[in-house]
């Protein structure tokens, strides 16, 4: 079979977007570009693993979790069902922590529930100057995979196991960055249902991990330091009034996802 067969046969079953992204994640076999391509007979082993993620497509599963595969800010991260599936609203909040960090030259970094490590291990590719950046995660499963990526992409970033800050009581940050549970419990179904309950579930109205984040985080930050943290859809409202009520932090910013939605928040520990 031709790759341009293969392509006529299930184009309708991916957008042209993913099927760019698959056809990608055969680059180390010399599979590229469809229209330069197109005439390349298929090997057995590639027929397998593009009729393996054409099932995968019907049931629903991640084309991320089929290729193994995940690009965030133009670096490749191997993602499995361990940890989160990196999305692109999380780059957003990880330019503004890279504005933060050169603007301010902060040294010390923390990236909290870091599943696959793709936030801490990207800020430490894109910024120059000499960062100490921390992964942590409850997860030793997804800390695994961290560190197989860290590794990958040539980082040096120290992988802690934590419990949220449990492990740094005498730590101190200047930044704090995290994407941590936040869906509700009843919505993590669908596609959702392949990755991990622990990097998504955030309670009955998602809040359970952020409420404690907000309540704590400020205990490990230096003077003025700052916490970016990512959040749900429909959930500014609620945060800003937990924010408004624990009196630790200026809210700096809020950040809108590609869709104009409120996605995320950027404070500042009160001096």
């Amino acid at each position: 079979m031709k790759l341009k067969d293969w392509y006529k046969e299930n184009k309708r079953n991916f957008s042209l977007s993913e099927l760019n992204v698959i056809f990608k994640g055969f680059a180390r076999d010399g599979l590229v570009s469809l229209s330069r391509e197109g005439n390349r007979l298929l090997g057995k082993k590639q027929i397998e693993k593009l009729d393996k993620i054409r099932v995968d497509r019907s049931k629903g599963v991640p084309l991320a979790l089929s290729l193994d595969r995940e690009e965030f800010f133009g670096f490749s991260f191997k993602v499995n069902k361990d940890a989160l599936i990196p999305r692109p609203e999380t780059e957003l909040l990880t330019e503004a922590a890279q504005e933060l960090i050169s603007k301010n030259s902060l040294e010390k970094i923390l990236d909290l529930c870091s599943g696959c490590g793709n936030i801490g291990i990207s800020l430490d590719k894109l910024i120059t100057a000499d960062l100490k950046v921390y992964l942590s995660d409850l997860s030793l499963k997804s800390l695994a995979l961290a560190r197989e990526n860290a590794v990958n992409l040539g980082t040096k970033v120290k992988i802690v196991n934590s419990n949220l800050f449990s492990a740094f009581k005498k730590d101190s940050f200047d930044l704090i960055i995290t994407n941590p549970p936040y869906v509700e419990s009843e919505n993590i179904k669908g596609s959702l249902s392949y990755e991990p309950k622990l990097a998504l579930d955030g309670g009955k109205d998602g809040l359970n991990l952020i409420k404690k984040i907000i309540a704590q985080a400020y205990k490990y930050l230096t003077d003025k330091g700052y916490l970016i943290m990512e959040f749900g859809y429909g959930q500014k409202k609620k945060i800003e009034d937990i924010i408004c009520k624990n009196r630790q932090y200026k809210i700096k910013q809020w950040i809108k996802d590609y869709g104009k939605n409120w996605r995320g928040v950027v404070l500042q520990k009160r001096g």
